[in-house]
């Protein structure tokens, strides 16, 4: 089987998988809806961050499209909701967690006003923040049980009856009693020892009190110099830039957790049909994203018609005592080469400026995505030599659903020594809440068998 087939054999599989995972997770997941959205002002945004689940009875019916700072410092978010769902008039928000550990989500209280239903860009009266407590009133029902089941236990045991445990222990007192008074003897010699070691121990402290008044002096000696101070732990105690540097040490320790929890990571494929040689090239990829407008972009690239490897090599020959310098240049092509991606991306609105390595050379590039359309251009491999100019790349995307899209473009199109590298392709694009979905699903079907 030749490596066009096998390359079109995986891309049909691909292809046959992202139809069915769309089919199982559901429209609201995977399919893309553009519905419309709402606005709630909270007090605080702590845990709050885009695509935050919005649910209504426990079922997500939109998320979190963004978080804006008002000037009365307060925050505002903007919800997302489904076009199928229809809220009545009334509708407050509040903040609740799944637990009271659980992750976070905007839980939707619909009221009774459906003749007046909430329309585009209405802002929603927010209702304050709650928590799950269906865990604790089924462990306080169970406290509950275990009290009745006490209480039950003592009445049994307070009964008439002698052979009752109470009855028992009120015995076992007496019979303890009546051996005391057997034994009032003995109580006296260990009354008359106990006096002796008192007089004994009053002695010893007399001789040694000497001793106990210099530890005191040297005691309040020690605190007095730190207090002042003085030596290395009174400077550790009474500098303020001790105190200042720890906090700062602790903030620093926040901000690090606080960053690695709201990083979002995304994963995807896509494959680009190469006109000019019927080749498929194919891309994987991985985003890091701490930040909304920041992210690490990381790409494996299978390219079965990559740019040449230029090595220049110089050599002399020496005839009849006269040294004559050649220099020969190479050009290898590397079948089924792989390369890598590793970039930096800011962005900036609808527009996003990237930098790094790109497909194992230096480059730049810049993307514009608006809605389901997208823009990309990409230039790298600047070897300047041998009349070889720039890898420039520039091709266009349009999302079909919120995770399956398809492209077309041009590669490598400033280049004389060969013609432009016509391609079109698709792919797909799976965040971590995706990821969590598929999951959630896989578990689902593993206890339905």
């Amino acid at each position: 089987m030749t490596s066009e087939a096998k390359v079109g054999i995986f891309a049909l599989i691909a292809l046959i998988i992202i139809g069915l995972v769309t089919l199982k997770v559901g429209s609201r997941s995977f399919v893309f809806s553009r519905g419309y959205e709402v606005k709630v002002v909270i007090d605080n945004a702590i845990g709050i961050r885009t695509k935050t689940p919005v649910e209504i009875a426990g079922i997500k019916i939109g998320q979190v499209k963004s978080i804006e700072l008002l000037d009365s410092m307060k925050a505002e978010l903007t919800l997302t909701i489904d076009s199928d769902v229809v809220l009545p008039g009334d509708t407050v928000a509040r903040v609740r967690s799944k637990g009271f550990l659980g992750e976070i989500l905007i839980e939707l209280l619909p009221g009774t006003d459906r003749d007046h239903p909430v329309k585009d860009e209405q802002q929603l009266a927010f209702a304050g923040q709650g928590g799950d407590i269906n865990t604790l009133l089924v462990k306080f029902s169970g406290i509950a049980d275990d009290i009745k089941a006490v209480s039950s236990s003592l009445k049994d045991m307070a009964g008439g009856d002698k052979n009752s445990p109470v009855w028992n222990i009120v015995n076992n007192l007496e019979k303890f009693t009546q051996t005391l008074a057997n034994n009032q003897a003995n109580f006296n010699k260990v009354s008359d020892n106990l006096a002796e070691l008192t007089d004994s121990l009053r002695g010893t402290i007399v001789k040694s009190r000497e001793n106990v008044e210099e530890s005191i002096q040297r005691i309040a000696s020690i605190t007095k110099k730190v207090d002042e101070g003085k030596g290395t732990v009174g400077k550790l105690i009474n500098d303020d830039t001790t105190v200042t540097k720890l906090n700062e040490a602790v903030d620093s320790l926040n901000q690090t957790l606080g960053g690695l929890k709201q990083l979002e990571t995304q994963i995807g494929y896509h494959g680009e049909y190469l006109t000019g040689t019927n080749d498929f090239k194919q891309y994987v990829s991985l985003a890091l994203k701490p930040r909304p407008d920041k992210a690490f972009l990381f790409d494996f690239v299978a390219d079965p018609d990559p740019s040449p490897n230029r090595e220049q090599k110089t050599s002399t020959i020496s005839t009849g005592g006269t040294s004559t310098t050649v220099t020969t240049n190479t050009a290898t092509i590397p079948k089924n080469s792989f390369r890598f991606s590793a970039q930096l991306a800011k962005r900036f609105y609808d527009f996003t400026i990237r930098g790094g390595i790109i497909e194992s050379r230096g480059g730049l590039g810049a993307d514009y995505d608006k809605g389901p359309v997208g823009a990309h251009f990409s230039a790298f491999d600047f070897q300047g030599s041998d009349n070889i100019r720039p890898h420039l790349k520039a091709y266009g995307t349009v999302n079909l659903t919120t995770n399956i899209f398809v492209m077309g473009g041009a590669d490598d199109f400033i280049n004389k020594q060969q013609s432009i590298d016509w391609f079109v392709g698709a792919g797909f694009r799976l965040t971590d809440d995706d990821v969590k979905s598929l999951l959630g699903m896989g578990a689902g079907l593993v206890k339905v068998k």
